[in-house]
């Protein structure tokens, strides 16, 4: 490994402003995963998105992410990690930009995925930049310290997003990113100046862009594919040939990662049972993240269920906020890796309890009956969040711990994507089953029904008033109460979803990491195997 400034060390005094630089970029990162759920009603309403659409502005964010996460932590491994992160912190900027004086849907996407790539140079470089800049014997203490921040972050968004929605404008979400943003830029540049963060890069390194193109030709049709699967159908060709494209490139980057003789990711790591429970259950992390987020937020703000304005809806989700950020700080702490197992374990089965209670909600449930089913989703993802990344990371080689973070990231972002592209099919399916019987609800022989069918499917909120307006009023109360146990089914279904996620999550916990404990890098022997030719 060569540096820059091989004889350099860090500098005591230099760790407290690389931590502020890289902390303000987290909170943006961590904050906007979380604000923008308890926004999205709005959205909905302002820029009359389709099911489909409102989907697209949670899940563009996080595609972006899960693709780009290792690419661009192994540019930062070959280019230099501040380079990519003042990249990072420049494109979310712009994202936000697009964000701000987005005047519909399309420009509030392509601002969504601008932040997504931001958020994936961020999160792929910050913690090795702070790692660099910071002495060994604190490296723990500052370490923990970044993780708590991520964790309040995520934990305080939605009732950040709420105030701004309520009380100013939901773009002001946005205009803080940049302001943020730019601070933390302020004080990259005199990091860089100072030379606080010494540049290690590998030499004669280089990206392994088949793979990259591999991963960005899997993930992005194979979320596209699930989510227009909604309203284009399965057998579909717009639905089938994204799909199609995501079966062989998956196929490719098998290839790709065992042929390359440095690649993207190294799949060997993979057959070490602690590393993939770590990777598989920061997928149902994501998974329960964005599985209860998205929806738990649109449901408690319809007015045919609990009618909570925005910043209602943050602060009823506080239990699980509360649980979560303690347990952030406080578990990696206070569990040794001798004791993983079992913490993650209960944290697999919090998550399911959690999730099959909230399947009993329904539109005349008080929020009395509803907070302390959240405690147990606080539980499940204090404990996942924080422990499933140590779990991986300690057993990588140190020359390894940035791609497999990456690689865990990745997991975690895609999991999250399919959290809400799943949660969304739960809802169209459910939706689709139950029409005949709110059909039903309108007179016999209505010329209307073919018409209300696709409408209710997948028209837009103004689409489904106009409907609803134009109905005789006895038959418009038949159907608005038919849609509101039809609500309820959907948000039921989307837990339960979520549940079995859960469960599955907690029986590979129990299954892959039964045994003695491995000690600390023990992975590195199955890289090796490469070198050796097998």
């Amino acid at each position: 490994m060569s540096t820059d400034d091989p004889g350099k060390a860090p500098h005591e005094s230099g760790t407290r402003l690389v931590f502020a630089m890289t902390a303000i970029c987290m909170v943006v990162v961590g904050y906007n995963t979380t604000a923008v759920v308890t926004i999205l009603p709005n959205l909905r309403t302002e820029f009359d998105l389709t099911p489909a659409e409102m989907q697209w502005v949670m899940a563009v964010y996080t595609v972006a992410s899960a693709t780009l996460v290792p690419i661009l932590g192994r540019l930062g491994d070959i280019t230099g990690k501040m380079r990519v992160f003042f990249f990072g912190m420049v494109v979310f900027a712009l994202g936000s930009f697009a964000a701000i004086v987005a005047p519909n849907s399309e420009v509030l996407l392509l601002g969504r995925g601008g932040q997504g790539a931001g958020a994936a140079a961020l999160f792929g470089t910050s913690l090795s930049v702070l790692s660099a800049a910071t002495p060994e014997s604190q490296r723990t203490k500052v370490v923990g310290a970044w993780g708590a921040m991520v964790g309040l972050a995520i934990s305080l968004g939605p009732i950040v997003g709420g105030a701004f929605n309520d009380f100013l404008n939901w773009r002001g979400i946005f205009v803080t990113d940049i302001v943020l943003l730019s601070i933390a830029f302020l004080i990259g540049l005199n990091v860089n100046k100072r030379g606080y963060v010494p540049e290690h890069r590998l030499p004669g390194a280089k990206l392994d862009y088949a793979s990259a193109i591999a991963l960005l030709l899997f993930l992005g049709p194979l979320s596209f594919a699930l989510s227009n699967a909604q309203s284009a159908g399965w057998g579909s060709p717009s639905t089938l040939v994204p799909m199609v494209v995501a079966v062989l490139a998956a196929i490719a980057l098998s290839v790709t990662a065992r042929r390359s003789d440095d690649p993207l990711i190294e799949l060997r790591y993979f057959r070490h049972p602690r590393y993939l429970m770590a990777a598989i259950g920061m997928f149902v992390a994501g998974f329960a993240l964005f599985g209860f987020f998205v929806f738990f937020n649109v449901f408690v703000q319809s007015p045919d269920a609990l009618g909570m304005s925005a910043i209602e809806a943050g602060a009823a989700v506080l239990p699980l906020s509360a649980v979560m950020f303690a347990l952030s700080v406080t578990a990696p702490r206070f569990l040794a890796p001798v004791s993983f197992h079992w913490p993650i374990s209960i944290g697999m089965a919090a998550l399911a309890t959690g999730f099959l209670l909230l399947s009993w909600t329904n539109n005349t449930t008080a929020y009395s009956e509803i907070w302390w089913k959240l405690i147990f989703l606080g539980i499940g993802m204090g404990l996942t969040f924080s422990l499933l990344p140590r779990l991986g990371l300690r057993l990588l080689p140190e020359e390894h711990t940035g791609q497999g973070s990456g690689v865990i990231n990745t997991f975690l972002y895609f999991g999250a994507t399919l959290g809400s592209v799943v949660g969304g099919v739960a809802q169209a399916f459910t939706f689709r089953s139950g029409l005949s019987e709110v059909i039903a609800a309108l007179p016999a022989g209505s010329s209307q029904r073919k018409d209300l069918l696709h409408t209710l499917a997948h028209g837009a909120p103004s689409a489904v008033r106009h409907l609803l307006a134009g109905l005789d009023p006895s038959a418009s109360t038949a159907l608005a109460g038919a849609l509101r146990d039809l609500q309820d089914n959907a948000f039921d279904n989307t837990m339960l979803v979520a549940a079995v996620v859960s469960a599955i999550g907690l029986l590979l916990a129990l299954w892959l990491l039964r045994g003695p404990i491995p000690p600390l890098h023990s992975a590195a022997a199955l890289a090796k195997s490469r070198t050796r030719g097998t």
